[in-house]
């Protein structure tokens, strides 16, 4: 007779239930986190006016959540959260203050959320916002920048200006710098002018950053005030416009080095010398493949010395750097520093 084959009971219905259950509990046990609203559109602000909307994290999940970061670059901010630990079912405001501030037109903003939702750990949680100016100018920033350029060269920054007040928007220039061109040219429509500034061609080498002054015809800005941030170089470059040595004590070692290098690689050039003209400090030559150096070394004057006393510890002087080249024969960049007295 053959051998009976032993066979496990079959679980009971209760435990197998049970058991599955639990399997599918502990597969679901987790934060999850959701928002209300989902999202915040402010609609239609004036610049620099502020509102303040309460917004819930709630935790829908089966786990605590937590909220390990909240960052906000929109012009918002989000105070600290009166936990940061949500349990499950529950929620906790979150108080946002939104400031315009200078924005114009419509913004597209998030405020970002960190936690430990396994799903959604990092929740980009959308601001949108339409800021109504009188007079539109695109881009926004009230400072031109042009690149770096040499002597000689030009380029050219468009804005675009537009306003709904105006049946025709007229613009003219008021005041702005001797080696700045404005031109002005119709845009798409009569409530919209496009002013292109460049720089003259004749515009000497150095870093200039002044105002440009603009009239308009629309009632609430009658002027825009802007500044314009240019750089112009002849064949070389210095790596700094300035030295600031900052605060120093009396007596204290100083060094640096200002990098002087072509504006286009194939020119050659040397540096022959350099001179200081601030007490206790000498200057020196290094000469490279591709860039040199000029380089600073001395002390700080001390407490005595006569022109710390006459100007109360600001000193400040000239670094003067030579060079074989006969379209830079030398250059020159401001030195100081501010002695602790």
């Amino acid at each position: 007779m053959p051998p009976a084959i032993m066979r496990p009971a079959p679980a009971s219905p209760l435990v197998a239930a049970l058991c599955a259950l639990l399997l599918a509990t502990a597969a679901g046990a987790q934060p999850r986190i959701e928002l209300e609203p989902s999202s915040l559109a402010f609609g239609e602000l004036q610049q620099n006016e502020t509102r303040d909307v309460t917004v819930m994290i709630r935790n829908a999940g089966d786990q605590p959540l937590e909220i390990r970061d909240i960052e906000s670059t929109c012009g918002c901010t989000v105070p600290e959260l009166a936990t940061r630990t949500i349990a499950p079912g529950e929620e906790v405001p979150m108080e946002v203050h939104f400031n315009s501030k200078t924005f114009q037109g419509k913004q597209i903003k998030y405020i970002h959320i960190y936690s430990n939702d396994p799903r959604r750990g990092s929740v980009d949680y959308l601001v949108t916002a339409d800021i109504k100016v009188p007079l539109m100018m695109n881009p926004g920033k009230a400072m031109i920048s042009f690149p770096t350029l040499k002597v000689g060269e030009s380029r050219t920054v468009t804005y675009t200006f537009s306003s709904e007040q105006v049946a025709e928007l007229e613009m003219a220039v008021r005041n702005k710098p001797e080696w700045l061109r404005v031109d002005m040219r119709p845009g798409s429509s009569a409530q919209e002018l496009l002013v292109d500034f460049s720089l003259a061609p004749d515009s000497p080498a150095g870093r200039h950053r002044e105002p440009v002054k603009l009239a308009t015809n629309v009632p609430a800005t009658p002027t825009v005030n802007l500044q314009v941030d240019a750089r112009l170089v002849n064949d070389l470059v210095l790596g700094m416009e300035q030295v600031n040595l900052r605060i120093v004590r009396p007596g204290q070692a100083l060094q640096t080095r200002v990098r002087v290098a072509p504006y286009q690689a194939d020119t050659e050039f040397k540096l022959t010398r350099a001179e200081v003209d601030i007490p206790g400090l000498n200057a020196r030559v290094e000469n490279g493949s591709r860039e040199s150096f000029a380089v600073l070394v001395g002390e700080a004057l001390t407490r005595d010395h006569p022109l710390v006393q006459k100007n109360k510890g600001r000193i400040q002087g000239t670094l003067r750097i030579y060079t074989d080249l006969s379209s830079t024969p030398h250059l020159e960049v401001p030195v100081r520093y501010l002695l602790r007295i």
